[in-house]
Order: structure tokens, then C-alpha cells, then sequence
């Protein structure tokens, strides 16, 4: 894998680099940079997301709380909402989802967003809201299955949105 440049500290350059192939190695970098700089929120947020590889849940959830207390942003509501949709922790997917949406409704249109939220509304039962955040996704949407999300096509996305709103319902009965 060809090394990456974030233009900002090398020690926060190699974290990042080798996130991917050794979360580990990328939180002990981070762990190390964060003696002498404690409130960076680039720091924070790359060993959030390394934290999270490596299943340690919960210091990844300090770490990206910190960020927010820090420096609130459309940016760290949206990744801590999919890493609550990631752990099935549905709810509050949703309510930071919708803050991020709140902070930058052109952004949030256009990133991975509405897909997560609606997978949560409808894991949750909530049809309707699913759908309606269903009508964010371009006509010409396709992917492959990402976090659990429904993989496919709008169409197909979206029969699995109903699928699972549908189950979701069922279950509370």
C-alpha cells in the first residue's frame, strides 16, 4: 500500500497509514502522540476509528465523544451514529445521524448518511422515516453489502429497507 501524506504531523501520517493493515500498531502511534498533544482532535478521531477495528468499543466511544465535546462537528456525529448503527445500537444511531444532518443538511444528502439512518429507522420498525430517507439515495445507487447495510441497487436497497422494518415489527409483537 503506497504511503499517505495528510499534510499534518508524520507521527498522525503513519497512524493513518497503517490503520488498515495494523489497527494496533496505528493506536500505539496514536497513544504515543497524545502524551504530548492530549486535545487534538485528529489524534482522537484516528485512534477512534482503529479503537473500533479492534473491537475495544468502549475507549473507541471516549474517543470519539472527546472529539465532539472538543470540536462539534456534522463530521463526528455522522462516524460516531454509523459506529453506534455498526454496534446495533440503533437509536442513538439515529439521533446523531439527524445532528449531523442538522449541522450540514448539503453534506449529509450526499455522504452514506441517509442509508444508515434508514437501516436504523427501519431495524427499529419505523417504515415510513426509513422511507423517507430512502428518497436521498440516487436512482443510479449501487453497492456492495458495507456495514450491514442492504447491498445493491436503489430498488433493492430499499425492498430490504421494507424487509427489515417489516421484521422489525413483527418482533415487537
Amino acid at each position: 500500500m503506497k504511503n499517505v501524506t495528510l499534510g499534518g504531523p508524520k507521527e498522525l501520517d503513519d497512524a493513518f497509514n497503517c490503520m488498515m493493515r495494523n489497527p494496533q500498531r496505528s493506536v500505539e502511534i496514536c497513544d504515543k502522540y497524545l502524551i504530548e498533544h492530549p486535545g487534538d482532535t485528529h489524534a482522537l478521531f484516528m485512534r477512534f476509528q482503529a479503537l473500533g477495528q479492534l473491537g475495544e468499543h468502549d475507549k473507541a466511544l471516549a474517543d470519539i465523544d472527546r472529539v465532539l465535546e472538543l470540536e462539534p462537528n456534522s463530521g463526528g456525529y455522522s462516524a460516531r451514529g454509523k459506529f453506534f448503527h455498526d454496534i446495533g445500537d440503533h437509536q442513538r444511531a439515529i439521533d446523531d445521524l439527524t445532528r449531523a444532518r442538522t449541522l450540514d443538511d448539503d453534506e449529509w444528502k450526499t455522504s452514506l448518511d441517509p442509508h444508515y439512518r434508514a437501516d436504523s429507522l427501519a431495524r427499529l420498525g419505523r417504515l415510513d422515516d426509513a422511507l423517507s430517507d430512502c428518497a436521498f439515495i440516487p436512482d443510479d445507487h449501487w453497492m456492495p453489502a458495507l456495514s450491514g447495510l442492504p447491498a445493491g441497487n436503489k430498488q433493492q436497497f430499499v425492498d430490504e429497507i421494507k424487509r427489515r422494518a417489516l421484521l422489525a415489527r413483527t418482533a415487537k409483537t
